[in-house]
């Protein structure tokens, strides 16, 4: 006969080697990852020249690189609602202002996007900026929560509408236009179904054990509209950059964008670099080529190094007036 309690036990061990399985799982692909892009990038470095390189970069047109500084200034107004939405989401505006809300969300996602680690980066961006004026860790938390949901359900809007409403000149996304726009229908209408279902009655998940109150079907459009445009934004920046004859055509690029930016969060390197790289070349199949290098470096440039610079310059500020307004009331007190 077997004593039940080994059964008992068998089943209490299986979560815990399930648990230690998983916490593997996200190095080893980020292991991969790596390993691809550098594979990759190495390929590209030994069959072009910095010089030519070089020359591609001085060749783009002005208007080019003007067209793609704007679209980074339309990215980061994007950024800077974020956490807007989110604070009127959980009813939380009357202890941070507006300025504090739109500095703290253009600051936070800057950090997340492009220092790597975004819970640590961008979560603690977040909560220096807002533990300033009193705001608990736990609403952070569920700003960081509502952040990603906005960030989420914008690449979904947008794979789901160039998925739908692709060309049927253009080259299926899948091996087929029809399985295109199902798959783009399906996406639409679960995101449909999502508003709808907030619009009846004011809902909660649970989160790591944290309950989080979900935004009211207008808040939640709109948080949709903001993480569309984000990624709109930054999706044009490299466009606009790249070479015309490097796209073959819109619903493809997206979709390889939108993959090259998850891997790039997945490999937890700064900004995605190097994978973020090897994927859009590798999905777009335009490796070896000095004008595609040009246009890949000229974006780091332009929408994560120019941005992170104004971020780090905005949290000096903040930081500087927290000092000065600290010292103040230490002073008052004596």
């Amino acid at each position: 006969m077997t004593d039940p309690t080994d059964h008992d036990s068998r089943r209490e061990a299986s979560p815990g080697r399930l648990g230690r399985v998983l916490r593997w799982v996200g190095p080893a692909i980020a292991v991969v990852l790596i390993a691809g892009a550098v594979w990759v990038l190495w390929d590209m470095a030994t069959k072009m020249s910095f010089a030519d390189i070089h020359a591609a970069a001085l060749a783009l047109p002005a208007h080019r690189f003007a067209l793609a500084l704007l679209l980074t200034l339309t990215g980061l107004c994007a950024l800077a609602t974020y956490d807007l939405l989110a604070l009127h989401a959980l009813n939380y505006v009357s202890s941070v202002s507006l300025a504090r809300a739109v500095f703290g969300g253009l600051i936070a996602n800057v950090f997340a996007n492009t220092l790597g680690f975004p819970l640590l980066s961008g979560g603690g961006a977040r909560y220096r900026i807002y533990s300033m004026v009193g705001v608990s860790f736990s609403v952070v938390a569920r700003l960081i929560v509502m952040s990603w949901l906005t960030m989420w359900s914008g690449i979904l809007f947008v794979l789901g509408l160039a998925l739908t409403l692709e060309p049927t000149t253009q080259y299926p996304v899948f091996p087929h236009h029809f399985i295109d726009r199902i798959v783009g229908l399906v996406v639409l209408v679960a995101l449909t179904s999502f508003i709808v279902w907030l619009a009846r009655k004011r809902r909660a998940i649970r989160v790591s054990g944290m309950v989080v109150r979900m935004p009211k079907a207008k808040p939640a459009f709109l948080m949709v509209l903001a993480g569309a445009i984000d990624l709109l934004a930054a999706c044009g920046t490299l466009y606009v950059l790249l070479p015309p004859d490097a796209v073959p055509d819109a619903a493809r690029y997206l979709v390889t964008y939108s993959i090259a930016f998850l891997a790039g969060m997945a490999a937890n390197t700064p900004g995605g670099v190097g994978v973020f790289e090897a994927t859009v070349v590798t999905g777009l199949g335009i490796a070896h080529r000095p004008d595609v290098a040009a246009a890949l470096i000229l974006f780091r440039l332009i929408y994560f190094v120019l941005p992170l610079m104004v971020a780090l310059l905005l949290l000096a500020v903040l930081e500087g007036r927290h000092r000065l307004a600290a010292r103040r009331i230490r002073r008052e007190k004596l």
